[in-house]
């Protein structure tokens, strides 16, 4: 600890607990909270599940959306991130006398000064998957259910989604002369690290994955975009996956707050979606219009 800068913070009595906590959204839900009363933005870096490959198991990292570096561009100018490698770590597994989950402060220390108050943001955390050109389709998998492992049970399903007898004409339009690469894009030739041209691409999939499981997705990055499903009506207890795009290279799944405006659809959402489907922009105008609002800001 002797190469902390002189701005230290110390939070680790704060997350110091001997509860014991049923499930990790529990874990989750505390760590947040928690985060939220001494103005630290918790993040998960990484969330593992035992499925009996080695290296595997039951574990949840914490860490400060201030952890890792400033990264530099070939121009020598500075990514716009305010990273400034924060060692703040927390660490959560199951007990091993099975009395639930239990949480260790690994550090909880943090090397910058913290807010007077969080303002500004609708995210709440930001969760990691693997990097290895199945990211995009990792994080779909987690946001419906398979876990991040059923990355390529989605690649399947929306291979299928693709050539779905309802929705064959939709897609014939809407990629028209890019049909077989969308479905290439989706086909791979082992379990491996994939090549860009096999990496989940947007707007395409987009479109296949909002109305193969009826959710609305919403893509964080740039550009940012929704996608509501394109043949069925709004329903307002639809799921909503959100996503980021980091580092021009990694899908991530982001966690947002109840409420978060929502970015605009695409023109050839608008062109090609069936009638019914307005009443998704219908149902959801207003937090569209709050995205409009804080669009000057963002910029």
């Amino acid at each position: 600890m002797e190469n902390l800068p002189k701005i230290c913070v110390d939070t680790t009595d704060a997350f110091m607990t001997t509860e014991r906590f049923g499930t990790r959204e529990e874990v989750i839900r505390w760590i947040k909270e928690v985060g939220i009363d001494n103005k630290v933005t918790v993040i998960i870096s990484r969330s593992d599940t035992k499925t009996g490959k080695r290296g595997r198991s039951n574990k949840i990292i914490f860490g400060c959306d201030k952890g890792g570096k400033h990264k530099i561009s070939d121009s020598g100018t500075q990514s716009a991130s305010k990273k400034c490698g924060c060692p703040f770590k927390i660490r959560s597994t199951p007990a091993k006398d099975g009395s639930g989950w239990k949480i260790d402060v690994k550090c909880g220390l943090h090397n910058h000064g913290l807010p007077d108050r969080l303002e500004g943001h609708s995210f709440i955390d930001v969760v990691n998957v693997e990097s290895d050109g199945n990211c995009g389709f990792r994080v779909i998998a987690s946001l419906h259910g398979y876990g991040e492992d059923g990355w390529s049970m989605v690649r399947r399903e929306l291979g299928l989604e693709l050539i779905d007898k309802d929705r064959s004409t939709l897609y014939d339009k809407l990629f028209s002369n890019r049909l077989s690469a969308v479905r290439e894009s989706l086909m791979i030739e082992s379990f491996g690290s994939q090549p860009p041209e096999k990496w989940m691409s947007l707007p395409d999939m987009g479109y296949l994955i909002a109305n193969r499981y009826n959710v609305v997705l919403v893509c964080l990055g740039n550009p940012c975009i929704t996608f509501f499903p394109m043949t069925s009506s709004h329903s307002p207890n639809v799921s909503i996956y959100c996503i980021g795009f980091v580092n021009q290279n990694h899908w991530v799944q982001v966690n947002m707050k109840e409420g978060f405006p929502l970015p605009p659809v695409t023109l050839d959402w608008k062109k090609f979606r069936s009638h019914i489907a307005t009443t998704w922009m219908l149902g959801f105008a207003g937090r569209m219009q709050h995205w409009q609002l804080l669009t000057p800001v963002l910029a």
